[in-house]
């Protein structure tokens, strides 16, 4: 075992946790989180809906890196994006209750769970609404091969948009078929989403929701998600997908309607913003980021041979 003692120094530390009980594996605004991560060509067997990447898309050097010539020491390793996501918890809840989505039949709780279902595209329990577009299930959203197991409608207007809205987080992230028609040329196709994929990970850090913060509607002990992202180019990866997707109000592009800013990451410089955009013109306005990012910074993460032949001056056997 390789001591790497005299190598760094901690300047910061942020200690994450599982939430407690039914919410393991669920974020702070209690949504399953984790589910839709990209496979990569020749390492395991992809699930049923899961894009599967050329290595270089997330490993310097690897096929399809658009880097041509890494630095040996960067080789299979990966940049890592990790960003500090305070979640204002009390405050979104309020705002889900305040404004339910108004459907004959729907009580007012279900309508606002409804709201949370199209702000995110997937129910708390990980159900996406483009296969449940009504209600929850939790049975569809626990079994690995049906779960991530979907494609967008590319109708325009809002009939593409029936099920899972333009705006919704996990189309605004990740847009699947959105963008194939970028594709069609045989001579030069973009591969948009492939480009621009990432494998993500996120670790919940802060104290559960208190009563107080409930009653009061106003978080006092911050809370959030630890958030990382891995990817061999951050420009085509983590900085793009922020800035020309999630905080673009048009895309996805080519739908007629002016989707607005993804409702969980987009950001307008603190100053409310619209989401969920329709043909009418009609738009749900956020009074604030529920979403407060408090700092972040890029590393490089080496692969193993790296760190034992390149940087801990140890030959490999």
């Amino acid at each position: 075992m390789l001591a790497f003692t005299n190598s760094f120094r901690i300047v910061y530390r942020l200690k994450g946790s599982v939430r407690p009980g039914n919410q393991k594996g669920h974020e702070h605004f209690g949504w399953e989180d984790g589910i839709s991560n990209p496979a990569i060509k020749g390492i395991g067997e992809p699930l049923p809906g899961q894009r599967v990447l050329p290595p270089g898309v997330i490993l310097c050097g690897k096929a399809k890196d658009s880097v041509p010539d890494r630095p040996e020491w960067a080789l299979e390793g990966s940049f890592l994006a990790f960003r500090q996501l305070e979640q204002l918890v009390p405050e979104f809840d309020k705002f889900l209750v305040d404004n339910p989505i108004v459907l004959p039949g729907l009580t007012r709780e279900q309508g606002s769970e409804l709201l949370g279902a199209r702000l995110v595209g997937r129910w708390k329990s990980g159900a996406p609404i483009e296969l449940s577009p009504t209600h929850d299930d939790p049975e569809l959203a626990k079994d690995p091969k049906r779960n991530n197991d979907f494609v967008f409608p590319q109708d325009k207007g809002d009939e593409g948009q029936i099920k899972c809205p333009y705006a919704a987080h996990i189309r605004k992230t990740n847009p699947r078929n959105d963008l194939d028609f970028l594709d069609k040329d045989p001579e030069n196709p973009v591969h948009a989403v492939e480009a621009s994929s990432i494998i993500r990970a996120g670790i919940p850090y802060g104290p559960e929701v208190t009563l107080g913060e409930k009653l009061e509607h106003h978080t006092e002990f911050p809370r959030g998600l630890a958030f990382v992202s891995y990817q061999s180019s951050l420009a085509k990866g983590f900085q793009f997908i922020q800035k020309r997707w999630a905080n673009a109000p048009n895309f996805p592009p080519n739908k007629a309607v002016e989707a607005g800013f993804d409702p969980i990451v987009g950001q307008k410089n603190g100053q409310s913003r619209e989401t969920l955009g329709t043909s009418s013109g009609s738009q749900l306005t956020l009074p604030r980021d529920f979403v407060v990012s408090r700092g972040g910074e890029y590393f490089f993460s080496p692969s193993v041979k790296a760190l034992k032949t390149k940087f801990a001056g140890v030959d490999s056997d």
